[in-house]
Order: structure tokens, then sequence, then C-alpha cells
């Protein structure tokens, strides 16, 4: 054992505990800061439009056949977001999306109607011949027709067809139609500006395909309208940008509450110098749209699905607003750890290694619940995520019968580095292969990891190894290099990635502690080193 080790190794739990707890306490309060951000001005607001639907409640979805939006919800939802804005934009006219002119029209408010061309014609020929009617019904309130969403980025109709679309509305009402797509296919299909009123493009910074830094993404939102400006001669209006609250960071793009915030003030401070037409997606968050695209799919909403704001555009915002919440499980827990250490009587030392990891797991449970809430979208990644974290919570109990000097459970430890070392593989592989929707679970192996290291930390008795130790060892170290490998493709792929990174790190620490702990595993401590380690630095 090196100097460096036995140093290490005379440093008491507690203080390792302790220095944890501290920071992921200090990680917490620091996300809980007021940060000052760009303020927008009066006469910016409100917004000019805003993108529409309804299905941000429990089991709605446009994808539902049978789907049909309450007209009731239509009302209420347009007078919530009659607060933040005079119009909204729709994408569809069907599932009793035909009702929003005429709720709109109640409140004074104007409407950008879309029609949802798809692959089957009979379904486009419904919108169209709808969406026209409705149009032609509330001349006042229907200030566009926008003729398909992103049809030509999907493959799902060619140009000539799109033509075709466009010309058949403009001869069946007065209304202004257009086609709304990214900015990139509007350059690549520039003969659709003979057919519409004006030109309707995406501008998304972060879904761009070399996503822009949240510090760049109004000014790319501005060279990409000043370059479109030198080719189309028609009106220009946004038809979507905006930026989301949560999920996976792509590149240097990172989702996140104040980054939200900061390009929302930004955009509309751009959009007010420069005159710029837009509408903003979207209104509410659709946690439908987290099954096609990942967590970042279901926060782009300026409100909640309570319909509450999610930010403010005037003063200061922090990351987290949620208070006192994270640290009343980790006072919980760590009250309960410590009753149960008195009703045992333990002594006072063993009594403050319970409290402190009763207090971490408290905090850590919080905040990995709360990520997988965000990151699971259907039965299978619930209960995959759950269970890694389920998993690092009977690793610290393995490893705090350890520190109290209770019976080793050889066998269920070398079971449970096993199925960790799986985690991290399952994890990193789906990233490398697929990762495009998949965030990086990096909180919910974080609390084992620590644990671990102070149990390898405690010196142990000098004994020979058995071949089924061995056989575990190797197994966890193999399944904790691929692991590696694939994270480092990953972290290489996106080298802007901070979170990429961080999970490449987080991987090589396990491919160092854990078959390490694999191989430690069943080798007894030293004589009373249990007890003086309590005692020790």
């Amino acid at each position: 054992m090196t100097i460096l080790q036995r140093l290490l190794s005379r440093i008491s739990p507690i203080v390792w505990l302790t220095l944890f707890l501290l920071g992921s306490v200090y990680y917490v309060w620091r996300l809980q800061q007021p940060q000052v951000l760009l303020e927008v001005d009066a006469d910016a607001l409100p917004l000019q439009c805003i993108s529409y639907s309804p299905y941000y409640k429990p089991g709605m979805s446009p994808l539902v056949k049978d789907m049909h939006v309450d007209p009731l919800q239509i009302e209420q939802d347009l007078q919530a977001l009659s607060k933040v804005t005079r119009c909204v934009r729709t994408y569809s006219v069907g599932q009793g999306m035909d009702y929003v002119p005429k709720a709109a029209q109640k409140l004074g408010m104007k409407v950008i109607l879309g029609v949802w061309i798809g692959w089957l014609e009979d379904l486009n020929q419904a919108e169209l011949k709808l969406a026209v009617q409705q149009a032609n019904q509330y001349p006042e309130t229907v200030r566009g027709i926008v003729v398909g969403n992103e049809v030509l980025l999907r493959g799902e109709q060619s140009e000539p067809k799109m033509h075709g679309y466009l010309q058949w509305v403009k001869a069946n009402t007065k209304v202004p139609v257009t086609y709304a797509d990214v900015w990139e296919f509007w350059l690549k299909h520039p003969t659709l500006e003979q057919d519409v009123d004006f030109v309707t493009v995406h501008i998304l910074p972060y879904w761009e395909d070399k996503p822009v830094a949240i510090d760049q993404a109004v000014a790319h939102t501005a060279s990409v309208m000043g370059h479109l400006g030198t080719v189309f001669k028609k009106p220009i209006l946004i038809g979507e940008t905006g930026w989301p609250s949560q999920g996976r960071q792509r590149f240097w793009a990172k989702p996140s509450a104040i980054n939200q915030a900061k390009y929302m003030r930004g955009f509309l401070q751009a959009a007010k110098q420069s005159q710029w037409q837009y509408n903003v997606i979207e209104a509410v968050d659709q946690p439908w749209k987290r099954e096609l695209e990942g967590t970042v799919g279901g926060y782009w909403g300026v409100l909640d699905t309570d319909l509450k704001p999610k930010f403010s555009l005037q003063g200061a915002m922090a990351e987290r607003a949620d208070g006192l919440q994270p640290y009343l499980p980790a006072l919980g827990l760590g009250l309960l750890f410590v009753a149960y250490g008195f009703y045992r009587h333990r002594p006072a030392n063993q009594l403050a290694v319970l409290a402190l990891s009763g207090m971490l797991l408290g905090l850590h449970a919080y905040l990995q619940l709360e990520y997988v809430h965000l990151a699971a979208r259907n039965s299978l990644e619930l209960s995959m995520l759950a269970g890694l974290a389920v998993l690092g919570w009977g690793l610290l109990g393995l490893q705090l019968r350890q520190w109290l000097g209770l019976n080793a459970k050889a066998c269920l430890e070398q079971a449970a580095l096993r199925l960790l070392a799986v985690g991290f593989l399952l994890t990193s592989g789906a990233l490398a292969v697929n990762g495009r929707y998949l965030d990086f679970p990096i909180i919910l192996v974080c609390l084992p990891l620590v644990a671990i290291t102070i149990s390898l930390l405690m010196p142990r008795a000098q004994t020979g190894q058995t071949g089924a130790v061995n056989a575990g060892f190797w197994l966890v170290a193999a399944l904790l290099v691929m692991a590696a490998n694939c994270a480092v493709a990953v972290a290489i792929m996106e080298p802007g990635n901070t979170m990429a990174w961080w999970w490449t790190a987080v991987c090589g620490v396990a491919l160092l502690i854990l078959p390490l702990r694999s191989l430690q595993v069943g080798i007894p401590l030293t004589a009373n080193a249990a007890d003086s380690a309590y005692h020790s630095v």
C-alpha cells in the first residue's frame, strides 16, 4: 500500500460522506440562485403569435386515431394564452381543432390556420376543404393558412404535389396562403415562393444539423434571416423558433430553463429591432412529443401543463425554483436512519454515518426521481431508469452495512456490481447507436460510485482470492471496458457536448472502481478497521 493509499484509508467515512453531502447541497443551491438576464422592452410584447396544440393533458396525443378535443378546453386554453399573445398558430383542423377560429373570434384573437398534409390523400383533401371552409367563415380571424408543416422535410409529399395543394387553396379562399418548413428546405425548394403569399420558415438553433450554443443562438437566427432575405422576395414569417427547457444536450446546445428564457428574451429584442414577423414554438409543453423526440420534445412550451408561465421576460431567474423541497426528503431520511441507529443502540460515530447516509439518499433520490420522470418515455424506459436508481440505493445500503461493521452480503453485492456494469454498458451502447433522443443518466450513478469508492478506501486484510471472485472481477471489467469505449465514441461524435464528456468521465471512474470493488468483496476489514476508521482523520 502506498503512502497516499495509507493516508486515504485513515480518513473516516464520516469525512467522505460529509464532503459528498456538502457538494450535493451546493449543487442544488447553486441551481436555485437567480441569474440576471436581458430584459425585454415592454413594446416588444405581447408575443406576436404562438403555436397552439391542446394535447398536453395525460393520454392526449394527435397520434391517437379517435382523439377529439373538447371545445370547452380550446376556449379555456385560448383564454389563458390571450394573456401572452393575440394570435395562435395551429397545425391541423382535424380532431376538433376546426373550432379554434370560432373560439379565437370570441376573444378577438387571430389564427394562423394549419392544414396537416401527410401520406394519405383522402385525409389531406379533408383537411384542405375544412381549412378553406373555416377561413372563409372567419376571414377576419384567420390571418393565414399554412398548407403543410415540414412535409418536404419528412418526405411525405413531393414538391409538385405541394404546388398543387397551394394553388387549390389560393383558388378557393382570399385568406393569405403559405407553406412551412425548416429554412434549409425552403432553400432547396425555392420555387414554392411563387404559390405562397409569404414564406414561413422554421429556425430552431437547437435542432440544426450543427446545433448552436445558447450564447450564439439569436445571432444564428439573425444570420439565417439575413440570408433568406437575399433569396426570397416575398415577406418572411419565422413560423417556429424557441428553445427547450429540459432534455439532452446536443453538441453545444444545452436545454435548460435559464437557456429557454435567455433565448426568448434575446430573440424578442432582436425581432423588435429587426422588425421580424414571428411565431414562437410553443404555447404549452407537449408530453406526447417525448415519445418521438426524447425528453426535449416535451418541453418547448412557454407555459407548463398547468398553464402556468415557465419563465418571465423581466427580472432575474433561477434554474430551479423548488426552494426547500429537495432538502425535505434528505432531512426525513436522515432522521429515520438515526432513529434506526438509536433503536439498535449504535454508538455516536455510527449514528453520524447513518445520518449522513440517510440525508444523501434522500437528496439524491429526489433528484433521481425527478430525472426519471423527465427522461422515461414509456414503461420500458421507466423500468430501466427506475431500476438503475433503485440498484444504486441498494449498493449504498450494502456499503453502509460494511461501514457499520455488519455481516457482508458478498453474493448480493457481486450481483449488484454486475448489474450496475450492465447498466453502464446498455446506456453507453444506446447513446452510441441511437442517442439523438436519449439523456445521460449521470445523476443515477453518482451515489453508488461514491459509496463504493469510500468502501475501497477502507483497509482490508491480506487474503487470497477465489475463482468465483476473480470471475466476477473480469466480467465487471469487460462490461465496463465496452461501456467506456462507447462513451468515448459518443463524446468524439459530439465534441462540444459537456454532458457526453462527463458521462465518459463517469464511465472511466466506474471502470476504475467497480472491478476493484468486485475483487475486494468478501475480503474482511483489517482488525478493528471498521471501528478505527471512524476515529481517524
